[in-house]
């Protein structure tokens, strides 16, 4: 799992400079994009890009808090383990 963390963290780094970019240098192709199916509500791509990089980025955090807690968990399960053996000696 703390392998698809840190893949999710790159795509999100990248996805979010990608739609920074976009907005930054004004890139416009010519279609429309609609949100959630709004026609009154127009959104550039870079904002698309920038919407979607920040719920990839907020999914990337909830991995990495459960990667985090997994990791805590198993080092505390690691350490009541030694604890005890070292009881038996």
């Amino acid at each position: 799992m703390k392998r698809a963390a840190w893949i999710f963290t790159v795509l999100s780094v990248l996805l979010l400079a990608d739609g920074l970019w976009m907005e930054l240098s004004h890139y416009q192709p010519g279609d429309q994009n609609t949100f959630t199916g709004n026609p009154n509500l127009i959104l550039s791509d870079g904002q698309v890009v920038l919407i979607s990089g920040g719920f990839l980025l907020a999914a990337t955090v909830v991995m990495w808090v459960l990667v985090l807690r997994r990791e805590a968990l198993a080092r505390q399960e690691r350490s009541r383990h030694a604890s005890r053996s070292a009881t038996k000696a």
